[in-house]
């Protein structure tokens, strides 16, 4: 293990601006034997989890799970010891077994724990095992073409770098790992509380892990605060809305605006919509305005969300999202084979019912039928139809921001549109 300086032999200078002493460097020294590791506190509320490899005037260099990563000294306020993840790693392969879902298992816990180069060491022992296991192969980024599997990521191509943008390079990869190490920190800390709290069936449990939920202020939580509770329970995805709304940040904004779209459940959509119209910011409704263009389904969520921002700048785009034509299976009625013989018996038949008097009547099946049967009666049937979809959703929209109601006319919509333009 290497430092930067000698024994202890630390400047004080350096020493005071870590706030570290001489028995808390002793301490230190003892916390680094193999096997374990350190959860360094940052100043922001975030934490890394690694092994310190060595430490100078600048701060810490550490050994974590998204890479070696620098760290100023002034950003970190307090160190402990934790159990190491490599450590854990390297129990979990010895007594891990050689059969593809096995060794899938454990590529598994270390995408979980960030891991990423352990998890690919044992996604292609998987397939060393079963050169055809599906999961395995869709993780690596395979797609299967006939019998083949054909790696389906692209490599982009770089182009030449000079010195100074291979510098630049540089410094956002060590920029790109320190932010890793970060998030993987807070996706396993939030994970343990969406897991043991927040879908605990004790609602004093679920109260508490809301309050820690709500403690969280470091923007690098929003990504993973993000991913883990809008996978989990309603109670997840509620707080999950509030969480967001406290953060000034796009990164917040930019998932609040998904989340309104994609959410399942109509309460939280709209709680989201509340919040997003209190952002007042011009990037929402625009983009809700492209999402227009979408399925059906997001075009009604889209709509419903520039009705409730007032957005006037979305009435055009509104009026052609009205209604839309489509080719669909539906259930329509159908006549059975017995029904239709009139049909083929459709002329009109003249009767003389007494001198000169002659009635005109369309001949009628008159058999009782078995309305059971099959072939007698009517019955319903898919088939596929031209349908026209009409978006209510879309003319609430309309009705809020215009305070009009055309219903689903669009001509006339237009019309009243090109006379009260902004």
């Amino acid at each position: 293990m290497r430092f930067g300086y000698a024994g202890l032999a630390l400047r004080s200078a350096a020493a005071a601006r870590w706030g570290i002493t001489s028995c808390a460097m002793i301490a230190l020294l003892t916390w680094l034997p193999s096997g374990l590791a350190d959860i360094l506190h940052l100043a922001s509320g975030g934490t890394i989890e690694g092994e310190i490899l060595e430490i100078d005037d600048y701060g810490y260099r550490l050994r974590t799970v998204a890479g070696i990563v620098k760290l100023p000294a002034e950003i970190v306020k307090r160190v402990e010891k934790c159990p190491s993840p490599f450590e854990e790693y390297e129990q979990r392969r010895q007594q891990a077994g050689q059969t593809p879902e096995e060794q899938m298992a454990l590529a598994q816990w270390c995408g979980q724990r960030g891991l990423k180069g352990e998890r690919r060491t044992h996604l292609l022992r998987v397939l060393e095992l079963d050169r055809d296991y599906a999961p395995a192969r869709a993780a690596l980024g395979y797609v299967r073409v006939g019998r083949f599997w054909v790696d389906g990521r692209t490599v982009p191509q770089r182009p030449k770098r000079d010195e100074a943008t291979r510098a630049a390079e540089q410094q956002r990869d060590e920029q790109d790992k320190l932010v890793a190490a970060i998030r993987s920190q807070w996706f396993q800390r939030i994970r343990a509380i969406k897991t043991s709290l927040l879908e605990n069936p004790k609602e004093r449990l679920v109260q508490e892990g809301w309050v820690k939920i709500l403690r969280i202020r470091d923007p690098l939580a929003i990504l993973p605060l993000a991913r883990e509770l809008s996978q989990g329970s309603r109670v997840c995805r509620q707080v999950l809305v509030e969480a967001l709304s406290r953060f000034p940040q796009d990164e917040a904004t930019m998932n609040l605006a998904v989340l309104a779209l994609v959410d399942p459940d109509e309460g939280i959509r709209e709680t989201t919509l509340t919040q997003l119209r209190r952002r007042d910011d011009p990037r929402i409704p625009a983009q809700f305005r492209q999402a227009l263009r979408g399925e059906d389904w997001l075009v009604r969520r889209a709509a419903r969300g520039l009705g409730l921002l007032r957005t006037e700048e979305a009435v055009p785009d509104l009026i052609n999202s009205l209604t839309a034509r489509r080719r669909m299976l539906v259930e329509v009625p159908v006549r059975g084979y017995i029904n239709n013989l009139p049909r083929a018996f459709s002329g009109s038949t003249h009767v003389v019912i007494g001198g000169s008097t002659t009635v005109i009547y369309s001949p009628t099946v008159g058999i009782i039928l078995d309305a059971t049967a099959p072939a007698a009666g009517i019955r319903n049937e898919w088939q596929m139809r031209d349908v026209t979809v009409y978006r209510t959703e879309v003319l609430e929209a309309l009705k809020q921001i215009t305070g009009q109601n055309f219903g689903f006319d669009s001509t006339e919509w237009r019309r009243w549109y090109e006379e009260h333009q902004p």
